[in-house]
């Protein structure tokens, strides 16, 4: 395929159907010649006559007839790279976000809206079209997904038709949105329809990727011990050889539903629980047993991971956690895009940044709980290789393209690292201020486009 070059595509009414004309200049660098083409935008493909664009007109401006314009769904005014191949020219590669989109009219709302904006002005920096849709906003018939742009310029969005993207970065952060029977059949095909080129759709079941990690020789030292609940009798066992545990609920997010449980002397328990609201509920029970029984429908029906409470260093008397995000870019390699401490509010068990945490620079925090320089650049030098070998493991076992990961690590009294959870789909602060973290901040947003483009030009059949 020719080098790509950026182009402005505008409609002119006046077109007979069918026209195309591009710059002598453009036709000259990607060794075009006038004639019969094959164009295509995302899913939707016509036929073309391309003829040369005399006058002095700018290299990157092509005018297409409104015939061509309608049949491919295009934008007026769009702007994307233009590449060829033989007598197929394709009109940059189409990335579709899939989400569960809110909206009035044609105004994207809710708290992923910011996040959409920096995806799709993204892809437009790297010469695709995008645009964020729903699961069910597809017309499979016609071939057409009704979907939601961002005008970078106007700053305003614009529902419209599109085609079916090349490309999809699936962005369903509800569990209960993503497991809905009519959700999960359209997602199947489309998923199908575009893969390899989709990534990251599915969330983690904490519970597998414990086993997983555990069955590597790469990561078993990394996670402590935990059972996923099945009995009473079997989670009694392991109360009773662990005198404080944390339960995870194996399909949930942001911390909710996780408790904490530990056994005193006398045999009582003391419960913490984190509640929808973030805030926390706490109790006692007399026994194992009478917690147990309190909460077994609760522990049957969630299903629950139950793992040994690991004695984590703290930060100022608050716990904290490391985490890191792990993405892969326009090389289809791993990057460490962002690697930082998040610090849980005064008396929280969790430290999870949507629910108040706070965030600090990884290495200025070790400094200050770290006895010496030696023991922080040994603690960086862990991080580097578990950011290598974690993806590795779960790469040789989940099915599919994953395009990033969010690692939560945990530091104990002895300095060992250790995995406390991953996420399939690492939520990124959306506020991007000015400062040291700007930059890493839109790279977040950059690099899951960049490897986008980078599946489409590895893996579509121009």
């Amino acid at each position: 395929m020719a080098n790509p070059a950026r182009i402005r595509i505008d409609t002119v009414t006046s077109l007979p159907d069918g026209l195309m004309f591009l710059p002598r200049s453009l036709m000259k660098s990607l060794q075009l010649s006038m004639g019969s083409y094959r164009v295509a935008y995302g899913g939707r493909e016509t036929q073309v006559h391309v003829r040369e664009l005399t006058g002095k007109v700018d290299h990157g401006y092509a005018q297409i007839a409104e015939s061509v314009r309608r049949e491919l769904l295009l934008p007026e005014g769009v702007r994307v790279e233009l590449l060829s191949k033989g007598t197929l020219l394709r009109l940059g590669y189409v990335l579709g976000v899939l989400a569960n989109v809110k909206a009035e009219g044609e105004t994207v709302l809710g708290q992923q809206a910011l996040v959409f904006k920096h995806l799709l002005t993204a892809a437009e920096e790297q010469g695709m079209t995008g645009y964020v849709f729903s699961p069910l906003d597809i017309d499979w018939k016609e071939r057409f997904v009704t979907g939601y742009s961002y005008d970078t310029r106007k700053r305003v969005w614009r529902r419209r038709r599109m085609p079916l993207p090349d490309a999809i970065y699936d962005q369903v952060i509800s569990r209960t949105y993503h497991n809905r029977a009519d959700v999960a059949e359209q997602r199947e095909r489309l998923f199908a329809h575009v893969r390899p080129r989709a990534f990251n759709p599915d969330y983690f079941d904490k519970s597998l990727v414990h086993n997983w990690l555990a069955g590597s020789p790469r990561t078993k030292s990394l996670v402590p011990d935990a059972i996923t609940f099945k009995s009473i009798t079997q989670a009694s066992q392991f109360l009773y050889r662990y005198p404080d545990v944390y339960m995870k609920p194996i399909h949930g997010s942001l911390g909710i539903g996780i408790m904490r449980l530990r056994r005193k002397p006398d045999g009582q328990v003391y419960y913490q629980m984190k509640k929808a609201t973030g805030s926390l509920t706490q109790g006692t029970a007399g026994s194992i047993s009478e917690f147990l029984k309190k909460f077994a429908k609760r522990l049957r029906t969630g299903p629950y991971l139950i793992q040994e409470t690991l004695h984590l260093k703290t930060w100022q008397g608050r716990p904290f956690d490391i985490r890191l995000l792990l993405q892969k870019g326009s090389t289809g390699k791993w990057n460490r895009t962002k690697t930082f401490c998040r610090i849980a509010q005064d008396g929280d068990i969790t430290s999870n940044l949507s629910t108040g945490g706070d965030a600090i620079a990884v290495r200025a925090l070790l400094k200050e709980i770290l006895p010496s320089v030696k023991a922080v650049n040994r603690v960086m030098r862990d991080l580097i290789q578990i950011a290598e070998d974690v993806p590795a493991v779960l790469e040789a076992t989940v099915e599919g393209s994953i395009g990033e990961l969010g690692l939560d690590l945990g530091l104990d009294e002895n300095g060992k690292i250790w995995v406390i959870e991953i996420n399939a789909k690492p939520w990124k602060k959306p506020n991007i201020e000015e400062g040291e973290w700007r930059e890493l901040s839109l790279l977040a947003f950059q690099r899951p486009v960049q490897y986008a483009k980078f599946l489409c030009q590895t893996t579509r059949d121009h």
